[in-house]
């Protein structure tokens, strides 16, 4: 039996994107479950919505800013989303500009796991000379 639907996923995959892009807290963990965990793309791994709140309340307290998270293609099958993306940000006084993608599971309604991955070479034709 499913969980939720193409639909569900997409509104709650945005809500978690929007509330980065807004410096959002409450918007960030609002879709989150309360054991969610969060791996980001270099790393770092985020386990329960305590945890995560302290992180995205540290990382915003340090004057780090999202400008922009596009998210440009989003597959949906079983619970289990995928969506890849474009993102570019100020952290630690530093501009970085990220292409990745994300592998997203959900349970009871809410994001359950999210795993990010990144690009770290420019596309480049991997037969050409």
């Amino acid at each position: 039996m499913k969980n939720i639907d193409y639909r569900q996923a997409k509104r709650l995959v945005e809500v978690y994107v929007d509330g980065w892009k807004e410096n959002n807290l409450r918007k960030i963990v609002s879709p989150l479950s309360p054991d969610c965990v969060v791996i980001e793309s270099h790393g770092p791994t985020f386990r329960g919505i305590e945890v995560i709140q302290q992180w995205v309340e540290n990382w915003i307290s340090e004057g780090n800013r999202v400008n922009r998270w596009d998210i440009t293609s989003l597959h949906f099958y079983n619970d289990v989303a995928a969506f890849e993306w474009d993102f570019e940000c100020i952290a630690k006084g530093q501009h970085y500009h990220i292409e990745g993608a994300s592998i997203v599971e959900f349970a009871d309604g809410k994001i359950a796991a999210m795993r990010e991955y990144r690009r770290t070479e420019a596309p480049y034709d991997g037969l050409g000379e």
